[in-house]
Order: C-alpha cells, then structure tokens, then sequence
C-alpha cells in the first residue's frame, strides 16, 4: 500500500508541476529590439526609435514568422508617438489580415490594445509598423496576448503522464502474474536508458534549429492543413506559398502524419516535431535489438549492437545538425533490411516479412536510402544466388518484393507520375557534383568535439568494429556450423569498406566521371556522399559486434572492448555547444522561457537554409512571382462580383461581355484540379501565367460563378485503394495466423 501511494504521489506531482510550468495562454512579450528594425535607433534597454531627422518613410520594424492556430489575438505594443499617421500591420500568408493606426500618445509612454481574429491557421504571420517621417515614433515593447493559449502543450503532456501511469500499473500487474529474469528486466532498462540518453538533446526549452529542420517543419504544417482542406493523403500543400499550393507527394511523408496529427489537436509545432523524433529514438532500439538477436544468441552483442547504432555520430549529425528528418526515419527500418536479407537467404525464410516492413519503413521515409539499400543488396542476391535458389528461398524473396510494391503503391503512383510526366522544376537537384563533398579519410574517426553536433564521419566506435571484422578474417577460422552466416557478414563488411571508400576524397569521383560520363547523373542525384556513412555504418556494427562475441582471440579482452567501444559513443551524446539556448530564460527579467517563444515562432527564416524547395514547383513559379490575388486579364472588361478561396478551393463570380476574357487563380496548376461553372458543368483549364490556373469566361454579360477546387485523379485512388485492400489482407492473415498458434497452444 505504501509504494501504491508514493506512485499515486509521484503522478500527481508531476502533473502539478506541468501545470505549474504552462506558458501555453502566456502573452509573447517582445522588447523592440527584438524585432527585426529597418531603420532608426537603440539603446541597450530594448526600446527602438525614429524620428523625422533619420530622413525616412516606410516599413520601420516587423517582427519574425508566427505560427498561430485560428482564434481572436490581441496586439499590445508599449509605445510613444507624437503622430497619428504611423500604422501597424498584420500580414498572413502574403495578405494584410489587418491595419491600424498608432494612436499618438503627445510623447508619452502608452499601451494600447488591437484586436485582430485568424479563421485559419497560420504559419507565416507577421506584425509590421510604418513610420510615416512625421514626429517621433518610440517602441518599448510588444505583446501578443491570446484569447485562450497559443498552444496545448500543457494538456498533451499530462494526458502523455498519465497515460504512462496506467501502463506502468499494467505491466506491473503483468509482471506479477508472469514473473520475468533478472536477465530480462536487466535488458529492459538497459535499451529504456539508451532510448531517454539519445534524447537528451530534445529536453531543451529551446527549439534547436538545424539546416533542413524549416522545411520539414514546414511539411508538417502543410500535412496539418491539407487534412483540414479535405484531402487525405495529402497531395498538396493548401496554404504553402502564398496559397498557391505546394507539391507534397515527392517527399515520403507517412510518419509525418503523427505531428500532423498532433497539431491538428493544438500541441505545438516544436513539441509536435520532437515527439516524432523521440518515437523513432524508441523505435530504432526495439528494431535492432530484435534484429541482432534472431542472427546471435549473445547478449552481450545485441546490446552493444544497439547502444552503438543509437548513438552513431552520424545520426545525431542528421538529427541535431542537418535536420534531416527522411534519412533519419530510414535508419529506423536498416536493420529490418539487413536481417530480412539474412534469414531469406540462409536462416528462418518464414521471416521474409521482414523485409517488407524494412523496405517499406524505408520507402516512406527517404527516397535516396531507398535506392542505396536495393543497390546492395540486389548486389547481395546476386552473390548469394546459389542459397537463394536452395529451398526454393527466391520466392520468399518475390513475395516480399511484390507485396512491397503494393503496400507502397499508393505513394509510388504519384511519385512517379509527377516526377516523369509533371512539368517540375528540378534544375535545384543538380547544385552539388558528388566530388566536391568529398571528406578526409582521416575524419571517419571523429567521435567528439565541442563546436557542434557535426559528425560527417563514422567514429572511432564503428571503426574499432571494423578492426574486428578484420582480425577475425586475417586470424580466426570460420566455423562449419557458422559457415554460411559468416559468408553473409564478410558481405556486409565487404560493402562497408566499399561505402567507406565511396565518401572518401581518395575515390576519384571527378575524373571517373570525366572517363565514364554515364556514372555523373548517379554521383549528382546523391549530391552529398557523406549519405553513404549510414548505411556503412549499419554494416560495420552488424558485422563487428557479432564476431566480436565469437571472436576466440579477443575473449579475455571482450568485457574491456565493450567497455571502451559503448564508453566513447556515449561521449557523442554530450556534445552541445554553448549558446543563449543552454539557458530557460534570455534574460533575467522574462517572464516566459525561451522555448515559449520557439514553440510560436517555429519556423524563423533567418535560422533556416531551406523554406519550400524550388525543385517541386511548377517551373519558373519563384519567390518574386508569388502573389495571393486573382489575376484578370482585363480588369476594365470584367467584374469581380465575390471571390472567395479557402485552401486548395477557390469560387468567383463575374460578369463579362469582352470576348477571350480569362482569369488566373493563384493556384499552382498540378495535375487534379479542375474547374466547373455554377450549373455543375466542367469547364476546361490551362497554363496561366507563372504555370497558374487558368480559366476562360463567359462573355454573355450575365453572372456567372467558376469554382476550382483539387480531386486526386482516378489513377491515385486506384493506388490507394489497392495499398490499402492490401494492408488489410495482410493484417486478416497475421490475426488468423495468431489465433491459430493459439489454438496450437492450448491443445498442446
């Protein structure tokens, strides 16, 4: 009864504490230093200021992107003003939502409330202030106050308590009835600590912002919005630049939806984003550890497999510094691959599905490991070719190939499409050559050093893997009972080392291209060839770790190898550079943490090296061409009577009697957009300008309404509807497969 109520205890404080620490519904409270100023004067106490003697009209300070759900705010800046003239601005999305003028204050310092109300999310909303050049304009602070809370993050972590309460009462319950080893229980919180320490970076208040880290921030919020438009999968981004629309089917996006998902409940973007990352944390554990011990009875070599590839220098390279979110996913579902190959070819062939969920995990998450994984180990049949014709394996093999293809076909359909048939602007995928990323051998070794979270290396972890493998092929014999097995980790060493040599300078990638011109395309869709390290990373570990238990030469020194190996990869986990984000608050007199601020602003451009890629827009639709408005190709001949657009919708209704008269919606125009009139009839649409939609309109002088809205083509219902029959079919065989082992069970 004791421990029940010192758990009980234990819960409720940690909800009070969390309710204790909500800065969900807390105003935003920006000095005017922290905006971005464009022109005037400050002082070291954050206010901003200008004056008629700075010679200057226009934009004078503007604040960074917002990201707000819908909902009523208020706008609170501390300001003094001697005119009336000065105005403040809210703009969403490239539209001005609202405009105010500053109330003049006669120079004395004032706070003034402006109410503004967004009927949609928003993910790039900003607050802008004009000086007119008259009189002197002086701003203290700004506030943005909500009515409500800004986000929920507060709720979402105590349901998250609680939800882990009941499961520990569970598995306690569990464990009672059905008592596990030390051994297991040992294991357990052994890979439960792995998962929380490869986390650690996440429990900052901050949001840490990394290369690539915008845009799939970015994918997130198009995801969120695309389901609120109706669309499922989404297939277009609704609101992304500018309202005209962005392509989201050449990017895997399955596991998005869990952040999506979550925003569409008001947690935000930041804690959406990390929860996704702390998920694949947990994930990637369980796989591997499972993986590594259906190819070894040893222990000790699952665990020490897992604890180096949870901590490999480059996924936290991909994580915490790239941001790239795709090939970190992926690196989840590598093991699956390696295992699913594996037992095809030579060990338990029933486990074939396997390497259907290891390529599927990978397909829907980064198209490129896609690619390299089906590389080696097409490579990998071709040498194994004589085990896989024994015991008729090459089926298991074709089955697991094609019940791939059909769970994934619903991804794949529009994939392929849009990249061989659209008219996609892709000349972006071209800026890097291969050879000129190309890094240092002597760096593969990096495992700590203090600036950042940079490891385009393997570390010196991996490579001591590789050091085994080699001891054991130059002074151990391969046993007859582990003959075949070895043969297979000689592959993935042997690969390694080829992957290794591939990201080296010493792999003359400029001059073979120049002999082999075929080769280039290939070197120049990989772009980066520090992207092999993963995959050679994988390999090294799998084949260091197993041999590693077995190895006769380096038993009396195992204990000490582990040691050292496991040891110097923790110090990966360590490495955060100093910053202002070390600190909760920035200053000593805030009143929110730093991360209250990073969960509103959550997509600062001025952190960020990608917004939306240029390389999946309708070509020639840059940046200096985006607008939000209709276009009319006379304004003179035709009548906007209403125009409304919501989403991937947009309606007009006109009137005109000018023959050849047309309209461009501000819709990029993908394939499944389609136009009919207000009798329900279809009306055919072009190329406008800038690749936009556009439609011709009747000149009989009468009203008439054109309504365009988005609906998948027939061919991408097909492919989904097939994934989808497919998936179900899959999970009717595996509950009658279980209900018959049990069955088996209980008479036996």
């Amino acid at each position: 009864m004791k421990k029940k109520v010192l758990y009980v205890a234990a819960v409720l404080a940690a909800l009070i504490f969390i309710w204790l620490g909500k800065e969900d519904n807390k105003p935003l409270v920006l000095k005017g230093t922290d905006l971005n100023q464009t022109a005037g004067i400050s002082d070291y106490t954050g206010l901003i200021a200008i004056d008629e003697s700075a010679a200057y009209y226009g934009m004078f300070a503007y604040t960074d992107d917002y990201v707000l759900n819908k909902g009523t705010y208020t706008i609170r800046p501390e300001y003094s003003n001697t005119s009336s003239d000065n105005i403040i601005e809210v703009w969403d999305n490239g539209t001005k939502v609202a405009q105010w003028s500053l109330e003049s204050t006669d120079g004395v310092k004032t706070a003034r409330d402006y109410t503004f109300t967004l009927d949609k999310d928003s993910q790039q909303l900003h607050i802008r202030i004009y000086y007119q050049g008259v009189g002197s304009l002086i701003l203290n602070t700004m506030s943005l106050i909500p009515q409500g809370a800004f986000y929920r993050d507060a709720p979402y972590l105590m349901v998250l308590v609680i939800l882990l309460a009941v499961s520990g009462v569970f598995l306690a319950s569990y464990e009672k009835k059905h008592p596990s080893s030390r051994e297991r229980k040992v294991t357990f919180l052994i890979l439960a600590g792995l998962c929380l320490y490869s986390s650690m970076p996440l429990f900052i208040q901050a949001f840490a912002q990394a290369d690539d880290v915008c845009y799939h921030l970015l994918r997130i919020e198009g995801l969120k919005d695309g389901m609120l438009d109706g669309q499922f999968p989404v297939v277009i981004f609704p609101e992304a630049l500018a309202g005209n629309g962005y392509l989201n089917s050449m990017y895997p996006y399955l596991f998005l939806y869990i952040p999506a998902f979550l925003r569409l409940l008001g947690v935000s973007l930041a804690l959406s984003y990390k929860t996704l990352i702390f998920l694949a944390n947990i994930a990637t554990v369980a796989v591997i550890y499972k993986v590594l011990k259906s190819m070894t009875p040893s222990r000790y070599a699952c665990i020490l497999g897992t604890a180096l590839y949870i901590l490999l220098p480059y996924r936290f390279t991909n994580i915490y510094a790239r941001g790239a979110l795709g090939e970190t996913l992926a690196l989840t579902f590598l093991p699956l691959i390696i295992g699913g190959f594996y037992h095809v070819l030579m060990a338990d062939k029933k486990k074939w599905p396997w390497l259907v969920i290891g390529f599927t995990g990978v397909i829907e998450s980064h198209v490129l490991s896609t690619a390299t994984m089906a590389v080696i180990f097409s490579l990998c049949c071709l040498l194994f070719i004589r085990d896989l014709l024994q015991d008729k394996r090459w089926l298991e093999m074709v089955k697991a190939a094609a019940l791939t293809v059909l769970l994934n076909l619903w991804f794949l359909v529009p994939f392929l499409y849009f990249f061989l048939k659209e008219n996609l602007y892709q000349k972006a995928l071209d800026w890097s050559g291969f050879s000129e990323y190309s890094i240092n051998a002597s760096f593969l070794a990096d495992t700590f050093h203090t600036n950042d979270y940079r490891f385009l290396s393997l570390g010196l972890p991996v490579l001591g893997c590789a050091g085994i493998c080699v001891l054991k092929l130059v002074c151990e014999k391969s046993e007859e009972k582990n003959g075949k097995r070895d043969k297979f980790l000689t592959y993935l060493f042997g690969g390694a080392c080829v992957l290794t040599f591939l990201v080296t300078g010493y792999f003359g990638s400029k001059t073979l291209k120049e002999l082999i011109p075929a080769i280039e395309p290939v070197l120049r869709t990989i772009q980066f060839p520090w992207r092999l390290l993963a995959p050679a990373g994988i390999l090294f570990i799998f084949a260091g770790v197993i041999w590693l238990s077995e190895s006769e030469v380096l038993k009396p020194y195992r204990n000490l190898v582990f040691a050292f190996l496991v040891g110097v990869n923790l110090l990966t986990c360590l490495n955060q550079p100093y910053n202002q984000n070390n600190f909760a608050y920035k200053d000593y007199d805030d009143t929110t943490t730093v991360g209250h601020q990073d969960k509103i602003i959550g997509i600062p451009k001025s952190d960020a090296t990608v917004i939306y890629p240029y390389e999946w827009r309708i070509d020639a639709l840059m940046d200096d061409k985006l607008t939000s408005d209709l276009q009319l190709s006379d304004a003179e001949k035709v009548t906007v009577e209403n125009y409304e657009k919501k989403g991937t919708h947009g309606t007009l209704t006109y009137r005109t009697s000018g023959e050849g008269q047309y309209v461009d919606f501000p819709l990029q125009k993908y394939l499944g957009y389609a136009a009919e009139d207000e009798n329900g009839e279809k009306l055919e649409i072009s190329y406008g300008n800038n690749y936009r939609i556009r439609v011709m309109l009747t000149s009989d002088g009468e009203s008439h309404t054109v309504s365009v809205r988005y609906r998948q083509p027939v061919i991408f219902r097909l492919s989904q509807a097939v994934s989808l029959l497919t998936l179900l079919f899959c999970i009717a065989l595996a509950v009658r497969k279980k209900e018959r082992l049990a069955r088996r069970f209980r008479h036996v």
